[in-house]
């Protein structure tokens, strides 16, 4: 480790040497100098800062952080129903219920992976932000949907 040290010392006693040789050697400092310089006790105002208190002005806590939302419930099951197209029309709005749902956890473990790799960026990123919405819409409607026919029924 010293003989490192001790080329390292060589080294830089050369490039300084030779850029000292490359200056002006007629001018002296004193020559350059003209009074501007300030001794940094001078500007010093003793003050201190806590830095912790400082306004970082982008931050956020922790609590308003975007969470991920909610799984969807599973839709209620099927009442008897006597009416055999009554009875297909609620069977159809319950498939398509599952359906939303099976896209919408799929679109949410999709946005979760994706924010805990911070990966994707861009546009791609934004198109599984957006799909997780649409998933998200669609399930919600699929299932208003659902439970105005289940409604419809009593």
């Amino acid at each position: 480790m010293s003989q490192l040290r001790r080329t390292a010392a060589v080294i830089l006693v050369v490039l300084c040497g030779a850029t000292a040789q490359a200056e002006d050697p007629s001018r002296s400092l004193d020559s350059v100098d003209k009074g501007d310089s300030k001794s940094l006790d001078s500007t010093d105002t003793g003050e201190s800062v806590d830095l912790d208190a400082a306004e970082s002005g982008g931050a956020e806590s922790l609590d308003a952080a975007e969470v991920a939302p909610p799984a969807p419930s599973s839709p209620a099951p099927l009442p008897e129903i006597d009416d055999a197209t009554m009875r297909a029309e609620a069977q159809g709005a319950r498939d398509e219920v599952l359906v939303a749902q099976k896209r919408s956890e799929q679109a949410n473990a999709a946005y979760s992976k994706m924010m805990a790799r911070d990966y994707p960026q861009g546009d791609a990123r934004a198109a599984i932000v957006q799909e997780r919405d649409l998933a998200q819409q669609a399930h919600q409607q699929a299932s208003a949907h659902y439970k105005e026919i289940l409604k419809q029924l009593q």
